[in-house]
């Protein structure tokens, strides 16, 4: 009898631990997060950004940006896309270092409604969602899945922002 209880206990905890690494391993950022936060999510974000090769080209093309624009990354730390596409930006930030670019990032629940505010402001129905904008107007957006890849469909958005400029 003694054997069974001690048993059930131990089953008891294991089940305890279980459930507190799922909830540990279910982080969910929301809101205005830096980039150390969304690395720190768990080991995979690092090394997905840190096993991702950039077209030296295209970094090249990025690095180049001639007129002060914003890029706001909205992303879900729960979603597989944001897992692969958002460590792959900032592999790119750190190798392209765009001088005039700044950039947010945002953190979304699951139903992609909240922070409320912020997914009405980017209209995000998808994540992730990468919004350039330069002189007061949206210059265009990657959503979910690059076209080519991330740092070609960028460059072409640095590029577009760069030539629209007075």
């Amino acid at each position: 009898m003694r054997a069974s209880r001690i048993s059930r206990d131990v089953l008891g905890l294991l089940a305890l631990l279980v459930a507190a690494r799922a909830v540990a391993a279910e982080t969910v950022l929301l809101g205005r997060v830096r980039p150390e936060a969304i690395l720190s999510i768990s080991e995979e974000w690092r090394q997905n950004r840190d096993a991702y090769r950039p077209s030296q080209t295209d970094i090249r093309r990025i690095a180049l940006l001639q007129v002060p624009a914003t890029l706001d990354v909205y992303f879900g730390s729960w979603c597989s896309d944001s897992r692969r596409e958002v460590p792959r930006f900032l592999k790119i930030l750190d190798e392209a270092s765009p001088q005039r670019l700044k950039v947010r990032f945002f953190g979304l629940d699951r139903t992609k409604k909240e922070p409320a505010r912020l997914v009405r402001r980017g209209a995000i129905q998808r994540v992730p969602t990468f919004i350039l904008r330069s002189g007061g107007r949206e210059v265009g957006r990657i959503v979910e899945t690059p076209q080519t890849s991330l740092e070609h469909d960028l460059a072409v958005l640095i590029e577009d922002a760069s030539s629209a400029a007075p």
